[in-house]
C-alpha cells in the first residue's frame, strides 16, 4: 500500500487484488518425465504463465464518491476532525483503501467567506471545508482528489481568494506540507494558472513504481466558473498527453443536472474507446450508477458513471451508494497495465455516516 502521507445540488435525484503460488511439482503426473533439467523447465512454465510478464508488479485503485466534511453556509467552519473520525468508523482497518485513492471533494476549501453564492434556502447550498479536514483524508491514505464540480465556485468572496481560487491556495500549502512525502497526493480541477498537462507523478508500492495521470474536470460551468477550473469544455486539450502517457491514467468527472449527467456519460466512454484512460470515474448524481468493463486496444477497462455519495454531513440519506476497488498488473518492461480484479462494495450513506453492505465481484 502506498505510504499514508498522503456535494451538492442535484436536483434530480436527492437532497441535497499474482501470481498465486503452486503446489509443489508433482513427478507422477509425468512418468515420462526422466531429465531433471525438463522437470525444473516444466515447473517453471507452470508458476510463470506466458502471459505473465516476469518484470512486473501489481498496484490497488479504489475510488469513493461524492464527499467532503461541511454544513451548508457557515461562514467560518471549525475544525473537529469529523471527516477522519467518520471514515474510521466505516472503514476501521482501512481494508477499502488501495495504493491509490480517489475522491470527489465536493466543497471549497477555506476558513472564511464573506459571500457564498445564494442565500440559505431549502434548495440552495454552499460548503466551505476547513483544510485540516482535507487534510485528514490524505493522511487516511486518499492520494487522488477531485476538486472540480459545482461547488467549486460557492464562496464568491473571501480574503483568502474568490471561488476556486481559495481552494488552489490551500491546494497550494497542501502540496508544501506534503513536499517531503515519498508519494505526493494529487489535485486535480482548480487552478490558479491553467495547468499545461494533467497532474502526474509517480506512486511508489509494494514492488515498484508506477506513473498515474490524474484529471478531474466539471461537466458544465460558464466561462467565469471555468477561468480557474477545469470544465468538460477545456480538457480536449490533455488528449494527446493523456494517449501517449505510460502508467495509469484516470479521468473523474462530475455532472449537476440530468443533461450535464447525459454528456458526463458520452464523454467518459468516448475517453475509454479513443484509449486515453485506464479508468473513466463519475459523480454528480448522488446514486449509485452501473460499473462496467469496458474492452479497449489497450485491454479492459474501467468504466464508473457514478459512484454516489461518500462521507458528507449534509447529504441526505442516500443507500445506493459503492466503493470501486480494482487490481492492476504493471509491466515494466512494456509499460502495459492489465486489469487483474474489479469489485464494488455497496455503501449506505447518511449525512457523515457510512455503512458498509455487499461486496460484488465483477472480475
Amino acid at each position: 500500500m502506498v505510504a499514508r502521507i498522503a456535494t451538492l445540488s442535484f436536483s434530480f435525484l436527492a437532497v441535497s487484488a499474482c501470481a498465486s503460488a503452486l503446489p509443489p511439482f508433482n513427478t507422477s503426473k509425468y512418468p515420462d518425465l526422466t531429465s531433471a533439467a525438463e522437470r525444473i523447465k516444466i515447473s517453471q512454465s507452470l508458476r510463470n504463465p506466458p502471459e505473465q510478464d516476469l518484470d512486473s508488479f501489481t498496484f490497488t485503485f479504489s475510488a469513493f464518491g461524492d464527499a467532503g466534511w461541511a454544513d451548508s453556509h457557515v461562514s467560518r467552519p471549525v475544525y473537529r476532525g469529523g471527516f477522519k473520525r467518520s471514515f474510521n468508523s466505516f472503514d476501521p482497518k482501512q481494508q477499502l483503501l488501495g495504493d491509490l485513492n480517489y475522491i470527489n471533494w465536493e466543497t471549497s476549501v477555506g476558513n472564511i467567506c464573506s459571500a457564498f453564492w445564494a442565500r440559505p434556502s431549502y434548495s440552495t447550498y454552499a460548503f466551505l471545508t476547513p483544510p485540516q479536514e482535507l487534510s485528514d483524508a490524505i493522511s487516511l491514505g486518499f492520494n487522488l482528489i477531485g476538486l472540480a464540480n459545482n461547488h467549486s465556485f460557492d464562496c464568491l468572496r473571501s480574503p483568502e481568494g474568490i471561488g476556486p481560487l481559495q481552494t488552489a491556495s490551500h491546494i497550494t500549502n497542501l502540496r508544501n506540507s506534503s513536499a517531503a512525502s515519498q508519494n505526493l497526493p494529487l489535485f486535480s480541477g482548480v487552478f490558479s494558472a491553467i495547468p499545461v498537462s494533467p497532474d502526474n507523478s509517480f506512486f511508489t508500492v509494494a514492488g515498484g513504481s508506477v506513473n498515474v495521470h490524474f484529471l478531474s474536470a466539471y461537466v458544465g460551468g460558464d466561462a467565469q466558473h471555468c477561468r480557474n477550473m477545469h470544465c468538460d469544455s477545456g480538457i480536449a486539450r490533455y488528449k494527446k498527453q493523456m494517449a501517449a502517457a505510460s502508467g495509469f491514467r484516470v479521468l473523474a468527472l462530475h455532472s449537476w443536472n440530468p443533461a450535464s449527467h447525459s454528456r458526463l456519460k458520452s464523454i467518459l466512454s468516448a475517453w475509454l474507446r479513443e484509449g486515453l484512460v485506464d479508468a473513466a470515474i463519475g459523480t454528480g448524481p448522488h446514486i449509485a450508477e452501473s460499473v462496467t468493463i469496458v474492452k479497449t486496444t489497450r485491454g479492459d477497462r474501467i468504466l464508473a458513471t457514478s459512484l454516489g455519495n461518500f462521507i458528507h454531513p449534509s447529504l441526505g440519506a442516500q443507500p445506493n451508494n459503492i466503493v470501486l476497488l480494482s487490481r492492476w498488473r504493471y509491466s515494466t518492461s512494456t509499460g502495459a497495465i492489465m486489469l487483474e480484479s474489479l469489485k464494488t462494495v455497496k455503501t449506505s450513506c447518511r449525512g457523515g455516516y457510512c455503512a458498509r453492505g455487499l461486496t460484488k465481484t465483477l472480475l
